[in-house]
């Protein structure tokens, strides 16, 4: 990422040759040039359709009551003194106010408590993302013996000894009742995904109301999604794309380059949801600025120049006096108008609706797709058995295809622009290409006898 990342001829060819990336460079069909960045307030409001829930962890009222109580509960801790909540304040945004996270034991985490925000849309979880679901993630502080420090295999039997859990397993879970770890993560899970930010004074601006913000409000919003470039990584309605950048911190550690191998991708964290950011200081994955006008200083001019810069950063960016004052008006529209210390506002919980019968696109032996703007060109492709997927960088950074399953697992490790990958599929099954760097990049992978005909239809 970064003028850097892309490299010198002799280490990209050493990560081409490790990978299995494809020999050889692709040339895009078209100068690769990135997407504006939407700058209509409409482009940023909340979605309609409710919160998401995975299929093998819907959601139940039952299962959500146990959740919250499981949240706020200090047995989940070895000394029975500290709950997720400790950690997670609804008043300071779900997060604790400190600048790295402390421990029941008193002992400081390397890293500082992210806010749980809007974690229904998140496609991986902690700063590095190492953990690809809420429910892969409930148990890691639980366990974690500079946070909770408690012994997951005692935990259950001490839940169990309460007079209500049992029954209120029982009811969340009916098809596999027990006071179980799998059944503590789907509960917590189900919770953490309603915590939906509320409306706040930009909504109300973005659905038409003129008056909601002030002018240097609007003012700001502008340079959000123009000269100061916000809006290339804090993007979509929960301002954040979800995707890992090194931003210039001077501090280093091993960021998502530590979970994927990628020592290019080293200081590169996620990119935090910018929705009640006002309430959850310090910033940064390592707490490191106290203020978000030290925030929107260190944007302007005061990254740490290396080879892993993310590119979406602005080089040198210059901001006045006022123009950095409307860029704080505009940050302060997304809290929302609710006292501190209330509950969380919900919003709707809608289930996905049942999916009609859709035979896919027609299985062939090779398919050829390319990555632009953090995209894919295709939402899905069908492959014969022993088929071939070809992917194509047209993008202006770097990517990464990984594919697990039971059958598979293939890391292309990291793919400059105009690099190719070719992705053999052998077993029939439905597959998941996804990019570790930018995670909202997925493309579905059907592999199986051709669908695309259908004798009588």
């Amino acid at each position: 990422m970064g003028r850097g990342v892309i490299g010198s001829a002799l280490l990209a060819g050493m990560v081409v040759a490790a990978a299995g990336i494809a020999a050889g460079q692709h040339q895009p069909a078209g100068p690769v040039a990135k997407a504006p960045i939407p700058t209509d307030p409409a482009a940023y409001r909340q979605p309609a359709e409710g919160i998401p829930f995975p299929a093998d962890n819907p959601y139940s009222r039952a299962k959500h009551e146990l959740g919250e109580r499981l949240f706020h509960d200090p047995r989940l801790s070895g000394g029975d003194t500290m709950s997720c909540a400790s950690c997670h304040d609804p008043s300071l945004g779900f997060g604790d106010g400190k600048v790295l996270a402390v421990g029941e034991k008193g002992q400081q985490a390397p890293r500082h408590t992210p806010t749980l925000w809007n974690l229904a849309w998140a496609p991986t979880l902690f700063w590095d993302g190492r953990a690809p679901s809420l429910e892969a993630q409930a148990t890691g502080p639980i366990a974690n013996p500079v946070e909770m420090a408690q012994d997951l295999a005692a935990l259950p039997a001490e839940l169990a000894a309460d007079p209500e859990y049992p029954a209120q397993f029982a009811a969340a879970f009916p098809e596999a009742p027990g006071v179980t770890l799998d059944n503590l993560a789907k509960a917590l899970a189900t919770f953490e995904r309603t915590l939906v930010s509320p409306e706040t004074p930009f909504d109300r601006w973005a659905a038409g109301d003129e008056t909601a913000v002030p002018e240097a409000a609007k003012r700001g919003f502008a340079l959000f999604t123009g000269k100061a470039q916000c809006a290339a990584c804090h993007s979509g309605w929960a301002f954040t794309d979800h995707a890992f950048y090194d931003i210039g911190l001077p501090g280093t550690g091993p960021g998502r380059g530590g979970v994927l191998g990628q020592p290019r991708l080293e200081n590169a964290w996620k990119t935090p949801t910018l929705r009640e950011v006002g309430r959850h200081a310090p910033y940064m994955h390592d707490g490191s600025l106290a203020t978000l006008e030290a925030v929107i200083d260190h944007y302007a001019g005061r990254e740490v120049e290396r080879p892993t810069l993310a590119p979406e950063l602005p080089r040198k960016l210059v901001l006045s006096a006022q123009e950095k004052a409307d860029l704080l008006a505009f940050l302060k529209t997304l809290d929302s108008d609710r006292p501190q210390d209330t509950a969380p506002v919900l919003a709707a919980l809608t289930l996905p609706a049942p999916k009609g019968h859709d035979h896919g696109p027609k299985a062939q032996d090779r398919v050829e797709v390319t990555q632009r703007d953090k995209a894919f060109s295709a939402k899905s492709v069908a492959l014969k058995p022993g088929g071939t997927l070809v992917i194509h960088n047209d993008d202006s950074r770097a990517h990464n295809i990984r594919v697990f399953a039971p059958s598979m697992d293939y890391d292309s490790g990291l793919q400059d622009p105009g690099q190719s990958v070719s992705v053999p599929f052998k077993a029939p099954g439905e597959y998941t290409a996804v990019c570790n760097i930018h995670p909202t990049m997925r493309l579905k992978v059907t592999v199986g006898p051709d669908k695309g005909a259908h004798p009588g239809h």
